[in-house]
């Protein structure tokens, strides 16, 4: 009995369902954060920002967003701040992916900028999200483009082609779980891609997470690992059979 169970717990262990771990968390809970950005966060004091809110004093200027995870979460609006800036800003996550597979992201997303379905996003506005492993392509993950060219509202791009074609962003933060990323390597390359040039352009998020499995062993390291197992439970069961009484 001892032997089966054992053998049935190595194999468990080696094929079993295996639990998704959080490789990266990023609540923007405070300034203690795991990204860099390509421009520098900022406040001008009215309504031109791109910065952790309301932590860092936005949030005066900031649209009634709400669905958010904990306090604060990232804001953006008219980022080019009258011309004096660079109009898109990235933020970067770099991901220790290092022995996981079944990639994957959860993310949390707003736009102020459609409140009271009054369109206020051009075709240069936009929000993308896309991953690179070890220095490969990007692949596109999540985006939010225009549905026309000037002063329209803002919608998921399905297939991002730069139109908005799907779901339609309001202040109520909306989840999207299980982007697949695909592929295996060692450094995961995480952006987050906003385009905001004008006012009333606003867009929001919060709560990054990228997701992976601990990689299985190749079929040869299984067996042989099942194979050490039973080979020290006949051996105990040996051992047992000649001590005396």
């Amino acid at each position: 009995m001892r032997l089966f169970l054992s053998a049935s717990l190595v194999l468990l262990c080696v094929s079993g369902v295996q639990a998704q771990e959080a490789l990266l968390f990023e609540d923007f809970e405070d300034n203690d954060v795991n990204y860099t950005t390509s421009t520098p966060e900022f406040h001008d004091g009215t309504s031109d920002y791109f910065t952790i809110t309301p932590l860092n004093g936005v949030a005066n200027s900031v649209d009634p967003y709400s669905g958010f995870g904990g306090s604060n979460f990232f804001a953006v609006e008219d980022i080019d701040d009258g011309g004096t800036r660079p109009g898109s800003g990235t933020l970067s996550f770099n991901v220790n992916i290092a022995g996981f597979e079944n990639l994957s992201l959860d993310v949390l997303f707003a736009a102020g900028g459609n409140g009271g379905g009054v369109p206020a996003y051009d075709s240069d506005d936009g929000f993308l999200v896309r991953a690179s492993i070890d220095g490969g392509a990007f692949q596109n993950l999540l985006a939010f483009e225009a549905e026309g060219v000037t002063n329209q509202l803002l919608r998921q791009d399905t297939d991002f082609d730069g139109v908005g074609d799907g779901l339609l962003a309001t202040e109520v933060f909306n989840p999207f779980n299980g982007l697949s990323i695909a592929g295996t390597g060692s450094s995961l390359l995480l952006e987050l891609v906003v385009d905001s040039n004008d006012g009333n352009v606003e867009f929001a998020f919060d709560n990054v997470v990228v997701n992976g499995t601990a990689a299985v062993p190749e079929p040869a390291s299984a067996t042989l690992l099942i194979g050490v197992a039973l080979g020290l439970v006949v051996r105990r069961r040996r051992n047992r059979s000649v001590w005396p009484g």
